[in-house]
């Protein structure tokens, strides 16, 4: 009989016999119950180390970036790999218009040439529907802005036609654990106008992260400390059009100041700072931060803005006691059910709640309450359901940086209203120099035609006296005759 072996078939009668003599220290004949065991035991060995030998086919984890030739991508994607997702294979759909098609296979060929060891694969994909359908994580990088549309409320209606389509693509082939991420200037609004052109997702976020790196990073230059050492900042509203990192929970570690501790002890930020209107002074807006960084690099924030969207993936991959994020609204904080705001969160098993940090400030009560009523205005305006909502946005913000009274923001908000009003009056003076330049031109237009008829006129006259002279001459030539 031919008996297995961990190896494979070892063969027949005396060689078996030789082997369990060798290994087993056993001599018997071949059909003995006891060498059968042994057969048996050698067989099963090899049938489970075969199995084992089998890989098991590997599922990755789906990353979708919608928008991916956008410089902010080219930034974003290799923090993916090495960090959170270390532990699992990645595979990356780039998605982006058809014209786009050639630069995405080219950051595909770059992928590749980075030899990440948890890449599965990359796959280049203009269709948005397709390249989201499975996916775990869809980002969505919303390029518009004040540079691509300076007019804001044009910006509100080109918002609204881009997330109507993305809607139109994500709301048939998104699965309803995919996480939807979305970064951009309107993401807030984007968030609530994806949700009202039909994509039913509950795990719609948007990343504000940005703006606590920021106020963390200026803090830390204040305290002398790292940016580690500072903990709990959180931002609020409609982010990030109008940043609220706010400090009033924040706390500081390893601070040397006038109240000291071990290295574990921690103040709060106002104990630390000691200057109560530092942070409004001190802290720009993303408006002012983003065009500075323009004015000395010539481009955006796109390194920093990609690092806030990798730390906001980080939340949700691993977790995160305390950190921020935009999230839809149930009614926290006085806030409209429904309202995409940021929020201070916590983050467990990729499930977001929304933290209870105590009883607000009474000026961040009034700001929050403000910005909630600015963010449905906005959605209005951007629906087209009624433009003279536009004017409500302006009461709005104007109320709103008085709350603040940031002598800087409110030199802003006055710099772009006289350039406002500078722009409708000088229009206005256009319109009318146009309109007298038209009518100018008609009056000439008027007296060359005039003119012209005249002329004419004056043709025929001398045509019909000419005849008449010449009908004279004939007559007379006749009566000679």
């Amino acid at each position: 009989a031919v008996v297995s072996t961990q190896s494979g078939h070892y063969g027949r009668g005396e060689q078996f016999k030789s082997m369990a003599d060798h290994w087993y220290s056993f001599s018997d004949k071949l059909d003995s119950g006891a060498i059968k065991d042994i057969a048996s035991e050698n067989k099963a060995t090899y049938e489970k180390d075969k199995a084992a030998s089998i890989k098991t086919p590997v599922t990755p984890v789906r990353v979708c970036v919608v928008g991916a030739a956008e410089p902010l991508a080219y930034q974003l994607l290799p923090l993916l790999f090495d960090s959170c997702f270390k532990s699992h294979p990645l595979a990356i759909i780039l998605q982006d218009d058809a014209e786009q098609a050639q630069n995405l296979e080219g950051i595909k060929m770059e992928l590749d040439d980075c030899s990440f060891p948890e890449l599965h694969s990359v796959t280049v994909c203009s269709d948005m529907s397709a390249a989201a359908a499975n996916s775990d994580y869809i980002i969505i990088l919303d390029h518009h802005d004040l540079s691509s549309h300076p007019e804001r409320f044009k910006l509100l209606k080109a918002v609204n036609e881009f997330y109507k389509k993305v809607a139109a693509a994500l709301k048939n082939s998104v699965k309803p654990t995919a996480k939807i991420i979305i970064n951009g200037y309107k993401a807030c609004l984007g968030g609530m106008l994806l949700k009202h052109h039909g994509l039913s997702s509950d795990n719609i976020s948007v990343v504000v992260t940005l703006d606590e790196q920021r106020m963390r990073s200026q803090l830390a230059k204040r305290l002398a400390v790292m940016p580690s050492d500072i903990e709990d900042i959180s931002v609020w509203g409609n982010v990030p059009v109008h940043h609220l990192a706010n400090t009033v929970f924040a706390s500081v570690h390893n601070h040397e100041g006038a109240i000291t501790g071990p290295g574990s002890y921690a103040k709060t930020i106002t104990q630390a700072v000691n200057e109560e209107e530092w942070e409004r002074s001190n802290i720009d807006t993303r408006d002012v931060r983003d065009k500075a960084i323009l004015k000395l690099g010539g481009r955006k924030p796109d390194m920093s803005s990609a690092v806030a969207v990798h730390r906001h993936i980080e939340a949700f991959v691993v977790g995160a006691e305390c950190t921020t994020m935009g999230c839809p609204s149930t009614g926290q904080y006085g806030t409209t059910p429904g309202v995409l705001f940021g929020f201070p969160v916590s983050v467990v098993d990729g499930v977001v709640s929304v933290r209870e940090v105590g009883q607000l400030p009474e000026q961040l009560t009034e700001i929050i309450a403000l910005q909630d009523k600015q963010l449905q205005v906005e959605k209005q305006v951007a629906l087209g359901e009624c433009d003279d909502l536009e004017i409500a946005v302006q009461v709005v913000e104007a109320a709103m940086w008085k709350i603040i009274e940031n002598p800087k923001l409110k030199q802003e908000l006055d710099d772009k209203e006289a350039t406002r009003i500078a722009n409708e009056e000088a229009e206005r003076k256009a319109a009318e120099a146009r309109a007298k330049e038209e009518a100018k031109r008609k009056a000439e237009e008027e007296a060359m035609r005039k003119a012209a008829e005249e002329e004419a006129a004056a043709l025929a006259a001398e045509e019909d006296d000419e005849e008449d002279l010449e009908d004279e001459e004939e007559e007379e030539e006749e009566e000679e005759e």
